[in-house]
């Protein structure tokens, strides 16, 4: 996912300009520069992989948090001036949710990107409310089951659909195995690749977990199986179980070549292996 090219000074600009309160709108622009090196040491340290070693700020909401600027102030300059539809900066609230991939969220893949996620919480990182870089179009049950838990190791970094390499997209990470149930019950698990660096393995363990991928994909999977039981009985009725098996696989290469590591590529694969399943499991 490419990331946002927009200036955090003219984001940050565009939003403190339409408070009307004087006095707040001045000790606000006093912080620019501030924010703008807040957002240039985020992008390097985003590109390093090294945002979990950027320090929390954990004062109270009423406590100055910046400047002469408390928690609260800082952090109500996304909330009543970005969210707000009838604010300026509305318009850059709504291009980045707009940059989601077909729609989706890209922490999940699932849910509908309705919503704008800070990858550093603003209760922690109220100088990074507005920074572009921050900002991750999501779906609400990624944005809210996360939370304001923040990573404090390397490996406990959830993955950033703005500076992660291509190999978390290209190389498969998410698999699943076929538990012999009726319907049938799949489970979902992470297995990086062996060439990955150990902190690269941590990493997708920890995303799926900080998501709760693992049941969520239980869901979605429980719904596919029960519409695949009379598809796969006239696949087996016209051309056996080979036929079943054939075709679970034709699905997994399609679902892989759009997405490596989507829930559909993992589950098919998972069924198609599976000799219960193709022999009359998904009955």
């Amino acid at each position: 996912m490419a990331a946002p090219y927009l200036d955090p000074r003219e984001v940050y600009q565009i939003c403190i300009n339409s408070i009307s309160d004087e006095n707040l709108r001045n000790r606000l622009n006093v912080l620019t520069g501030d924010i703008i090196v807040a957002a240039t040491d985020y992008q390097e340290r985003g590109a390093a992989k090294q945002l979990y070693t950027i320090p929390p700020n954990n004062c109270g909401n009423d406590d100055i948090a910046l400047g002469a600027v408390t928690k609260k102030e800082l952090k109500s300059v996304y909330s009543s001036h970005m969210v707000d539809r009838a604010k300026p900066a509305r318009e850059i609230y709504d291009s980045l949710l707009s940059r989601a991939p077909l729609g989706r969220c890209p922490f999940c893949g699932i849910g509908h990107a309705s919503t704008l996620d800070h990858y550093l919480p603003k209760t922690k990182y109220p100088q990074l409310s507005v920074v572009p870089l921050n900002m991750v179009p999501s779906c609400k049950d990624c944005n809210e089951g996360k939370g304001a838990e923040i990573a404090t190791t390397a490996g406990a970094q959830s993955l950033h659909p703005y500076f992660d390499h291509q190999n978390y997209i290209d190389d498969q990470w998410l698999y699943a195995e076929v538990i012999q149930t009726r319907p049938a019950t799949i489970l979902f698990f992470t297995k990086a690749p062996d060439v990955w660096d150990d902190i690269s393995k941590t990493r997708v363990q920890s995303h799926f977990s900080d998501f709760k991928l693992a049941s969520r994909y239980s869901v979605e999977a429980s719904n596919q199986v029960a519409c695949l039981r009379d598809s796969l009985s006239l696949y087996r009725e016209l051309l056996g179980v080979n036929g079943v098996r054939q075709h679970l696989r034709i699905e997994a290469q399609t679902h892989s070549q759009q997405h490596s590591n989507s829930w559909q590529t993992a589950m098919f694969q998972a069924l198609a292996d599976c000799d219960w399943y193709c022999d009359d499991g998904f009955l």
